[in-house]
């Protein structure tokens, strides 16, 4: 029997968050990508508030319109954002073989997109 990747969990800091809001709207936009992100957080059963915010922004790739769009979808459920962010090649994945590469896929586009310039 294979063995399995296990599907890692990204973790951030908030530099993170405002290296990569700096990056993709640039530095006067930061208080208004802010407030647009932490319109998601607010409710006891909002969860992990960083991990979503850069999901959106991720999704929203530098587009203030889609960020916006994707916050309110987190809203009614963030794990529609988790899932599209990071895991989307897993979520079409259809055999166990699929699975595995999408696993590596999922993480190294994720990692890229983090670390771009």
């Amino acid at each position: 029997m294979p063995i399995r990747a296990i599907q890692p969990t990204p973790t951030y800091v908030d530099e993170d968050l405002e290296r990569v809001v700096t990056r993709d709207y640039g530095t006067t936009a930061l208080p208004e990508i802010k407030g647009i992100l932490e319109f998601y957080g607010t409710e006891s059963c909002q969860a992990e508030p960083l991990r979503v915010w850069m999901a959106c922004l991720k999704l929203a790739n530098g587009n203030i319109e889609h960020l916006k769009a994707h916050v309110e979808t987190a809203c009614a459920d963030y794990r529609d954002v988790l899932a599209s962010a990071e895991y989307s090649r897993y979520m079409r994945a259809e055999s166990q073989e699929q699975q595995q590469q999408a696993i590596v896929a999922d993480w190294q586009e994720l990692q890229a997109w983090l670390q771009k310039t």
